[in-house]
């Protein structure tokens, strides 16, 4: 099995895919919907199913823009990810950035400190 797909990308959407060779869930794009609470449920659905099964994850965060809406659907998502990480679910979370992008940085720095989760914060390598 190659990835799950559980939100397909598209130009206002992050795609939001599960590669399970690597035991990795990617959240990658620009996200800017009309319905954020549409697009981030079956990522948050997803999360409660895999975690059934499951003791670790990892996750990459790869965000060109996302705006308010989305942004608190995100930090939803996060913490529902805090409360598997306070039950001993092993993460490993990496929010990533483009070099002249503060705006996204700063949203990462925020986000891990608003979550608890031990977010690691690094720049794109091209």
């Amino acid at each position: 099995m190659d990835k799950v797909v559980i939100q397909e990308k598209s130009q206002n959407c992050p795609g939001m895919y599960f590669t399970p060779a690597e035991n990795l869930l990617t959240i990658e794009g620009r996200s800017i919907p009309e319905n954020p609470e549409l697009v981030y449920k079956p990522v948050k659905d997803w999360i409660v199913d895999f975690f059934n099964d499951s003791e670790s994850l990892n996750i990459k965060i790869v965000l060109e823009y996302i705006n308010s809406g989305s942004s608190k659907h995100l930090l939803d998502f996060l913490k529902i990810l805090r409360a598997y990480h306070k039950q001993g679910k092993s993460l490993g979370i990496n929010w990533l950035y483009e070099e002249d992008d503060e705006a996204i940085l700063e949203l990462g720095e925020h986000f891990r400190d608003s979550s608890g989760l031990p977010i690691e914060i690094e720049m794109l390598l091209e």
